[in-house]
């Protein structure tokens, strides 16, 4: 059977050239020699830096910090994974030694219970650590010290009760959840390393069913989270790719789906291969997964987002001779996921917008409708504040809720309803009218019924001009008076500056101005995790305005430091020189080197006076439209 790698001593030693990793493998597995435990993987879904000491036994149930996430990511023994490595690395039978010490206390002293079927043996971590194991057989037998047959005796009884486990935990939470997926991908690793037909033919039906279930036809997972996209997408794809070795016929529809979900992903990843802070998500570079499926499904449009992805994490699956599919360019980078409500628009390069407004998904949803990110020059200067913890908290609340998004918020009040860490009720459903991601102005328009209880409505549109400027406007419908809050949250690090007409945001490369042209404008500091376990601190610009009626709340940010001039205009109706009224509308004119533009964006149709509109130098019938210097007027909503 080949599960990984051919010459497994090989690609080890061409990764320890990477000093870093070198010294993270051999610092978890010394530690481990002395029974103290940490997790901090790339793709680790719940990280802890903290250390755990066991000063006598080890407890496998063992719950610090008030956190169970802890004993999860305990159980799915990635320390085992790092002796191997570091066997591999130095030659010490130390490492090997002290494998078989921890394998052994395990499978001798936490068996298959009630109440451990609720930590050491969930079923999410039993199917996770199958391919650790499997993974540290091949590593073993690959350098020449192959586990003794004792040891691999206990190992073969230990994947037969995870075999009968696994086959036993199977409901329909499994078919919709990203557990079903990783398990069932358990337990195909195992039923394929003991030669168990019928339990291997079990897994790729379900992995087949719960794929298609879970992956929509926009390519995106349907729980709303990039990093349970890319653990589904690794577990899907890492059946494929064993399967594929040894002959195994895999379902089409399930590579179909799993195709799908590998190139919805890469969409969505930042301009510089890491993942936004989307839902439960950490910031990870993305880039190695995407090259792995590039390779699998020989598409050269993945190859194009796999660029410098080629890490150590890709050559423990890949062999060192894989190479990508010739590249293809995407021509349009800029993307509707209309089925999960999600949108990403490349304005240049080294510039995107993401957006959302869309489905919640599971629990590892957020409260995030209307809200957006902006990369621009190696930051996410605008940014979600990420998860920190799944622990029913201040901070789980914080920054899972509507706060601690880049949206609207009424009267202090959330979207949604947030019942704990994971429950959901009076959910936010979203209207998400416009998307035009193609040519120079790009165009965003949605709303939800979140507010809906307190009478006001409120519809979001986002106009980008070029790779230079986003115009945000929230339209604020409300039967009695209501305060709006505008949040725009920074990534850690960013100095926020007052100036006379709006605030600059710098962080390293990055920089971005602000200019609210109404409310109160107001600078604090908001928590933010980029990784599970990690918490932050970074700046928070809130502008609160009152509206009654109608309300259109207008903010312009310049990206970079070129120098601009504006200002405001009236948008005015040519045959009866009638103006329409600000609450429905806002006119701009930005002069930026040698070009000029004219935008008009009006909240609803105003026949009043006549039906021409006249913004500066352009005129138009439309909602929404933009003329550049001598051009024709663009319009882009009618």
């Amino acid at each position: 059977m080949y599960f990984y790698l051919k010459d497994p001593k090989k690609n080890i030693s061409h990764c320890q050239g990477n000093a870093s990793w070198r010294g993270s493998i051999i610092e978890k597995a010394d530690e481990s020699i002395e029974n103290i435990f940490s997790f901090t993987d790339k793709y680790e879904m719940e990280r802890c830096t903290k250390k755990v000491h066991f000063d006598k036994d080890i407890d496998w149930d063992y719950i610090p910090f008030g956190d169970n996430e802890w004993c999860f990511a305990f159980n799915r023994h990635t320390f085992l994974l790092k002796n191997a490595i570091a066997a591999a690395i130095t030659g010490d039978t130390r490492y090997r030694d002290n494998w078989i010490r921890l394998f052994e206390d395990f499978f001798h002293r936490s068996e298959l219970s009630k109440k451990t079927s609720s930590l050491s043996w969930r079923s999410l971590e039993s199917g996770i650590r199958i391919e650790n194991y499997v993974r540290c057989i091949e590593i073993f037998e690959g350098i020449g010290t192959p586990l003794d047959e004792s040891t691999m005796d206990d190992i073969r009884k230990f994947f037969r009760i995870h075999i009968r486990h696994l086959l036993a935990s199977h409901t329909a939470f499994h078919q919709i959840s990203n557990w079903g997926v990783l398990q069932d991908h358990g337990l195909f690793l195992a039923s394929l390393y003991l030669d168990d037909k019928k339990s291997m033919e079990t897994a790729l039906s379900r992995l087949d069913e719960e794929m298609r279930l879970q992956t929509f036809p926009d390519g995106m997972h349907w729980e709303q989270s990039t990093m349970y996209q890319a653990e589904v997408l690794h577990a899907a794809m890492d059946t494929i790719i064993v399967a594929d070795r040894n002959g195994i016929a895999v379902p089409d529809a399930l590579r179909k789906n799993t195709h799908l979900l590998a190139t919805g992903l890469a969409k969505t990843l930042r301009p510089d291969g890491r993942s936004y802070l989307f839902g439960d998500s950490d910031e990870i570079d993305m880039r190695d997964m995407i090259a792995s499926a590039a390779i699998l499904f020989s598409d050269g449009i993945l190859s194009h987002y796999a660029k410098g992805g080629l890490d150590e994490e890709f050559y423990m699956s890949n062999e060192l001779d894989a190479e990508l599919p010739p590249e293809e360019n995407p021509g349009n980078a800029s993307y509707y996921f209309k089925d999960s409500g999600n949108a990403i628009l490349t304005l240049s390069e080294k510039r995107a917008l993401r957006f959302h407004s869309g489905l919640i998904g599971s629990g590892h949803g957020h409260f995030d409708q209307l809200h957006f990110d902006l990369y621009a020059d190696g930051s996410t200067i605008i940014t979600d504040t990420g998860r920190f913890t799944y622990v029913d908290t201040k901070e789980r609340r914080a920054l899972k809720g509507a706060s601690g998004h880049n949206t609207v918020i009424i009267n202090g009040h959330d979207q949604s309803v947030m019942e704990d860490s994971w429950g959901v009720s009076s959910f936010a459903e979203p209207v998400f009218s416009d998307a035009v991601v193609d040519g120079d102005y790009k165009y965003l328009r949605a709303s939800h019924l979140g507010y809906m209880k307190e009478g006001v409505y409120v519809t979001r549109s986002i106009l980008t001009i070029e790779d230079r400027f986003v115009i945000i406007a929230d339209d604020i419908a409300s039967e009695g008076k209501a305060e709006a809050s505008i949040l725009y949250h920074f990534d850690e690090g960013t100095a926020l500056e007052e100036e006379n007409d709006g605030f600059r945001a710098i962080k390293d490369k990055s920089s971005v101005k602000l200019i609210p042209f109404s409310g109160k404008a107001s600078v604090s500091e908001y928590p933010m995790s980029k990784r599970y376990n990690e918490m932050l601190s970074s700046p928070l610009l809130t502008v609160k305005d009152m509206a009654e009626g109608r309300k259109l709340i207008v903010t312009l940010i310049a990206i970079g430091n070129e120098d601009f001039t504006y200002r405001k205009i009236p948008l005015v109706k040519p045959l009866s020189g009638k103006e329409i009224p600000e609450e429905i509308s806002f006119g701009l004119e930005i002069e930026s080197g040698s070009d000029r533009y004219s935008v008009a964006m009006i909240s609803n149709e105003y026949p009043a006076g006549g039906f021409l509109i006249k913004a500066g130098e352009a005129e138009a019938y439309g909602r929404v439209f933009i003329r550049k210097n001598d051009e024709e007027a663009k319009v882009i909503r009618y």
